[in-house]
C-alpha cells in the first residue's frame, strides 16, 4: 500500500514535525530522522534469489548502532527519487543483526532489501529505536510497535545503486 494517494504533489521533501518536536524537547544534541535513515546504505536480496548474503563485504562486525531495513516502494519521476518504506528498525551489532534478519525473516515479497545504519552508543540507539516505534508503525517490528504512520524516506539514484 502506498503512503501517498498520488505520486507527487511535492511531498518528497516533507519533514516529520512530531519527530522534531519530541527531539527538540528531549535532546540537546539531536540527529535528524533524515540523517539516521540516509547513512551507510547497503542492500541484500532475499534467500529465494541468492542463498548466501553479501553482508561480509559491507561492514565491520564491531559496528554498533541503529539500523533500518527498507523496501523500494515507488518512484517520483518529477524529483527522480525512490520512495522507500521502512520494514524494520533495530539496534545492536549491525552486521550480526542484519545477517540474522537475512536468515530468519521472509523478505520474498520484497525481493531486494535495503539497509541503512548509524553508529551510536547503546543508550542512544535504544532511545531513537523506541522513539521511532512510538511514532511509526514498522511492519516487521512486533514488540513495542505502537506508532500509527508509515516511516518513509526518499532516496536518490546514487543511494540505491
Amino acid at each position: 500500500m502506498k503512503c501517498f494517494q498520488e505520486i507527487c504533489k511535492c511531498s518528497c521533501g516533507d519533514r516529520n514535525e512530531l519527530w522534531q518536536e519530541i527531539t527538540n524537547r528531549e535532546l540537546t544534541s539531536k540527529l535528524s530522522l533524515e540523517e539516521l535513515c540516509h547513512s551507510n546504505i547497503g542492500w541484500f536480496s532475499d534467500k529465494s534469489i541468492y542463498n548466501g548474503h553479501y553482508l561480509a563485504d559491507w561492514m565491520d562486525s564491531r559496528i554498533f548502532g541503529l539500523y533500518f531495513l527498507w523496501h523500494k516502494d515507488d518512484y517520483c519521476s518529477t524529483h527522480n527519487l525512490f520512495h522507500m518504506k521502512c520494514l524494520y528498525v533495530g539496534k545492536g551489532h549491525i552486521k550480526n543483526r542484519i545477517t540474522n534478519h537475512f536468515y530468519s525473516k521472509d523478505f520474498s515479497e520484497n525481493m531486494l532489501v535495503y539497509f541503512t545504519y548509524y553508529s551510536l552508543p547503546n543508550r542512544l540507539s535504544k532511545y531513537y529505536e523506541q522513539l521511532i516505534l512510538d511514532i511509526f508503525n514498522i511492519p516487521f517490528n512486533k514488540s513495542e510497535n505502537k506508532g500509527l504512520s508509515n516511516l518513509c524516506m526518499y532516496f536518490t539514484q546514487n543511494e540505491v545503486d
